[in-house]
């Protein structure tokens, strides 16, 4: 995301320490962590596979684009075929994955609403929801339970999740309380609103 000003008025409003860091200049640094799935059998409908951040956010982070691949390494071995197979599953949207999302150690939310949805369209969902970036706050972490819901064509079946995104250099801004961040933007005219007089007038 590049700092334009209707985005960081957006960040004002739900990520105030984040949009304070680049109203500031405070250099911005790449995220990128996989979680990767391993499908060993083909079983439609088995118990989910499971995979989280290796490691929890020790900084708020926006996450602007989550991909992922695919691999069937027994499938068409040696061939062109393998990668236009797995082309085709992404480019279909139906991966024959559906997957389970939920954000712990922060704030605790599901994502996909206690529901599997299938693979190609929470990524094609999330891209178009969150255009200025899926905030998530220092601390938390992301879990995701796969199932498949068809049969692959072999196993092993490998499913990448990427999450793309920045964090803020500075230590001193990621320490700031949220109402001091909110606070400094409205010193600088930039609207974010007092959250201790919204929820308690």
């Amino acid at each position: 995301m590049n700092p334009r000003a209707e985005a960081i008025r957006d960040l004002a409003l739900y990520a105030p320490k984040l949009a304070y860091g680049l109203v500031v200049g405070v250099p911005r640094v790449p995220f990128v962590v996989d979680i990767p799935l391993q499908f060993s059998s083909s079983t439609v409908n088995a118990p989910p596979v499971v995979g989280t951040f290796d490691n929890n956010l020790v900084s708020d982070t926006i996450i602007e684009r989550v991909a992922y691949s695919l691999s069937q390494q027994n499938s068409f071995p040696g061939s062109p075929f393998a990668s236009l197979y797995t082309n085709q599953l992404k480019q279909s949207g139906q991966t024959g994955v559906s997957v389970l999302m939920d954000v712990f150690s922060g704030p605790k939310y599901g994502v996909t609403g206690g529901s599997f949805v299938e693979l190609g369209n929470l990524a094609d969902v999330l891209a178009a929801t969150w255009p200025n970036g899926w905030p998530l706050e220092r601390q938390s972490n992301v879990k995701v339970s796969a199932i498949l819901t068809q049969t692959p064509v072999s196993v092993p079946y490998n499913v990448t999740l990427t999450f793309l995104g920045w964090q803020l250099l500075d230590k001193t801004v990621t320490d700031l309380a949220d109402s001091e961040a909110r606070a400094r933007l409205r010193k600088l005219g930039i609207e974010s609103p007092d959250l201790a007089i919204l929820l308690n007038p």
